[in-house]
């Protein structure tokens, strides 16, 4: 797996690699990930597409995602204690 590259963003980290086939986009924030897998195909095949694909739109729902991550997080971690 290699690195294609990183997408700005003023929270995030998003991160483009490429493995075999496949396109994966990480998206990280504090203590959590989500790693989003696509096959290659004509249309979707190299850094631009990704950045293409990360849209405001997706970018919101990958926080609603993260927000309930985030309250399991919380919830287990005081199971813990």
């Amino acid at each position: 797996m290699r690195i294609l590259g990183q997408i700005p963003h003023p929270e995030l980290l998003i991160t483009v690699f490429k493995s075999g086939n496949k396109l994966i986009l990480k998206f990280e924030i504090g203590p959590f990930e989500q790693i989003y897998k696509f096959l290659e195909t004509d249309k979707f095949s190299n850094f631009e597409d990704a950045v293409k694909l990360t849209t405001d739109a997706w970018i919101k729902d990958i926080y609603q995602i993260f927000n309930a991550m985030n309250a399991s997080y919380k919830i287990r971690s005081h199971e813990i204690s």
